[in-house]
């Protein structure tokens, strides 16, 4: 029968905490319990295991054996030199009879049977010798180390396929930061704890109520101003710590044990890992390029040129031998593509990516603060569920990484560095919740924004380019069923209406400079927009004999959301980001998104305007109209201008030019939000709709003032 045991003391957050229940779950299924389980519940860790909590901290204060973790390749290794506190450290378990401490003295016997050690030795004090020297050393002692001296060398150090190394941030350089050795604190931490001159390695007087402490949170005096390096900020100490201007470290020697214990699990994944980028972070587990997105209290100009990593969690029960193995995959997969950055891991989580049995990742950012010291910062937590439509995220795959990859440049302005900040938050939003149509939204407004960025750009300096073509699903995830979002798929979905906004080539999907000639709106105000877009599509029409609006359109407007637009009731600056970026939909299937007719018409004078600049598919049906109407655009532009007052007596007059007769002449209203609404397209349904409200049709066919029946 397993005991729960929950370890109180071991939480994901601070990594050191999480490290620390890595290192007792390790331990313990290698040295005491090999049926031992581990999982997280309610922000702890839970040990099942045939232990009692008693016989737990028994094992622990007089069988425990220490994993030999040495670097000597490092100058305070204390194998490089003599006499000094490294050193005596070092001898103290080498010459130590305790029997717990065998597999260290066998271990350091397999470091100094290295050939290159001498060398080492000779050379330490020559930087460019060493540094010369020191790869070659790395690779002698890989092929010589076994056993858990060579588990721990590839958790500290990573040898690629073309013989080169890199260092895995989890343990900086190879198992030091700076001047922070954490083998010789190791050591120095296990010595606190246990008098290893007598052959039992007695604990000390303090060891227990320290170990109760690091399982199980219990309070504790007793705990030491020791380095802990990155992994737990808040114990670090230093300037601003504590409530004067400088405090002391506070550090229970046990979880400094205890972490890098847990760490060595962070082995395995390297050699799997090598070939998907050539940065040496993304050789770990799980570990990814350094990006600000996803979480505010981050700088996008804080330094971390060491990359973030993402921590597993798991529900249930699981043996040592399968989160090794989770651990030795290491990596999330986006469809065919390894996961590179953090918006990238998102997505991958929110597409089950990433390993069966996974409940959630803690992130961490391993950033530059407080000078240049690095700590081990969480970046918030990921839940690992499955988010509906992510695949229409792909569409955004290249010009993700280009808009990101231009930001991150030298000379990057801080409007792209915004934009490109701004879509990328945004996309880390909708994987974490694909049911929102605002989170998608959201998604949509940053491409906008990063499209009104490009329109101000030269397109020869413009090294992101424009939003990429969108597919029709879009629709469905980013449909609110507001008004807002029903006028902006309308007006954006009308034909080749994207040039009068972008500098476009005559295909319009590329950035164009002979195409400045056609952009005519700023995408800053929607009426002006509007106004100007409809006034080009005015000249534009002028040049053909038709003399109709060319106004063609995928998805129409209705009537009653141009009615709600007339009352000025709307957020017209939603509607113009929106459509913005809804110009780059792929409106092949526009049947996705269902406007309603609508059986209420707006007021009288837009269907004055709007038959007077009859758009020409209307005219391709004329069932209720004897013959077209002319389209004038004189009148749209006193109306534009506003003059409503001329604009709606020649309307009227117009239309009774050519056998119509209005029930009005005079017009009253916002005479620029009228011809603004004229922009958006309507069918030939509504147009129905509009001529028996507006203008009755006789027994032959003869039209006369509705006011006359």
């Amino acid at each position: 029968m397993l005991n729960d045991i929950p370890l109180s003391g071991c939480s994901p957050t601070p990594l050191a905490s999480y490290l620390k229940a890595l290192g007792v779950f390790r331990l313990i299924s290698e040295q005491a319990d090999s049926s031992a389980r581990g999982y997280w519940k309610n922000e702890a860790f839970v040990l099942s295991t045939k232990l009692t909590k008693e016989e737990l901290a028994e094992f622990f204060l007089t069988r425990y054996a220490p994993t030999p973790v040495v670097d000597p390749w490092n100058r305070g290794s204390g194998f490089l030199s003599s006499g000094d506190k490294a050193a005596k450290n070092l001898a103290s378990f080498e010459y130590s009879k305790a029997a717990r401490l065998k597999p260290f003295r066998d271990s350091i016997v397999q470091v100094r049977a290295v050939p290159l050690l001498a060398k080492m030795r000779k050379v330490v004090n020559s930087k460019k010798e060493f540094d010369k020297t020191k790869p070659d050393f790395i690779k002698q002692c890989r092929l010589i180390w076994r056993g858990s001296l060579l588990e721990w060398l590839d958790a500290a150090v990573i040898i690629g396929s073309d013989v080169s190394l890199a260092w895995p941030s989890l343990l900086g350089t190879g198992g030091n930061d700076g001047r922070l050795d954490f083998t010789d604190n190791f050591r120095q931490r296990y010595l606190d704890l246990f008098d290893v001159s007598k052959p039992d390695a007695p604990p000390a007087e303090n060891t227990a109520p320290l170990l109760e402490h690091a399982l199980h949170g219990n309070a504790v005096t007793g705990t030491g101003n020791h380095s802990i390096g990155q992994y737990m900020p808040g114990a670090a100490g230093g300037a601003n710590s504590s409530n004067g201007f400088d405090g002391r470290g506070n550090v229970n020697p046990w979880d400094f044990i205890l972490f890098m214990e847990g760490s060595v699990l962070f082995a395995a994944a390297a050699s799997r890992r090598l070939g998907a980028t050539g940065v040496s972070s993304s050789s770990a587990p799980f570990a990814i390029r350094a990006n600000s997105i996803g979480n505010a209290s981050v700088s996008m100009k804080e330094k971390s040129a060491r990359g973030e990593q993402w921590f597993p969690l798991w529900d249930r029960p699981a043996a040592l031998r399968e989160i090794r193995a989770l651990l030795s995959e290491g990596r999330a997969q986006l469809g065919p593509m390894t996961v590179r950055e953090p918006v990238d891991m998102a997505r991958a989580i929110a597409r089950l990516g990433v390993a069966r049995g996974i409940s959630a990742f803690e992130r961490y950012g391993y950033i530059e603060r407080n000078g240049q010291s690095t700590f081990a910062v969480p970046l918030g937590r990921w839940k690992v569920v499955s988010q509906p439509n992510q695949s229409l995220l792909s569409d955004l795959d290249t010009y993700l990484r280009r808009i990101s990859r231009e930001a991150a440049g030298k000379r990057a302005t801080a409007s792209l560095t915004t934009a490109a900040r701004r879509l990328n938050d945004s996309v880390f939003a909708v994987a974490a919740d694909g049911t929102s149509p605002f989170r998608w939204q959201d998604v949509l407004l940053a491409l906008s924004g990063a499209d009104a960025l490009a329109a101000t750009l030269p397109p020869s300096k413009n090294g992101f380019g424009i939003v990429p073509k969108l597919h029709s699903g879009w629709l469905v995830s980013a449909n609110d069923g507001s008004v807002e979002f029903r006028l902006a798929v309308a007006f954006a979905s009308q034909r080749g209406i994207r040039r009068y906004f972008l500098p476009l080539n005559k295909f319009g999907n590329q950035l164009d400079e002979k195409g400045d000639v056609n952009v005519v709106c700023s995408g800053r105000d929607f009426v002006a927009d509007a106004i100007a877009f409809l006034d080009r599509r005015l000249i534009d029409s002028a040049k053909d004999t038709s003399r109709t609006l060319m106004q063609f359109a995928d998805v129409f407007a209705s009537l009653s959301d141009i009615s709600s637009f007339l009352q000025g009731a709307l957020d017209t600056g939603r509607i113009m980001s929106l459509a913005r970026a809804l110009m780059a939909i792929d409106y092949k299937d526009s049947s996705l998104i269902a406007s309603p007719i609508g059986s209420e018409p707006p007021e009288d004078a837009f269907t004055l305007f709007r038959f007077c600049l009859a758009p020409r598919h209307w005219q391709n049906d004329p069932r209720h109209l004897q013959k077209d109407i002319p389209v004038r655009a004189d009148i749209f532009r006193r109306l534009s201008s506003g003059d409503l007052s001329s604009a709606s007596r020649l309307a009227a007059s117009h239309l009774r030019a050519h056998g119509f007769i209005p029930p009005l002449s005079i017009a009253a209203g916002d005479s620029r939000l009228l011809a603004a609404a004229l922009a958006f397209p309507l069918s030939s349904a509504s147009r129905d709709i509009l001529l028996r409200s507006f203008i009755s049709v006789s027994d032959n066919n003869q039209p006369k003032n509705k006011l006359h029946q």
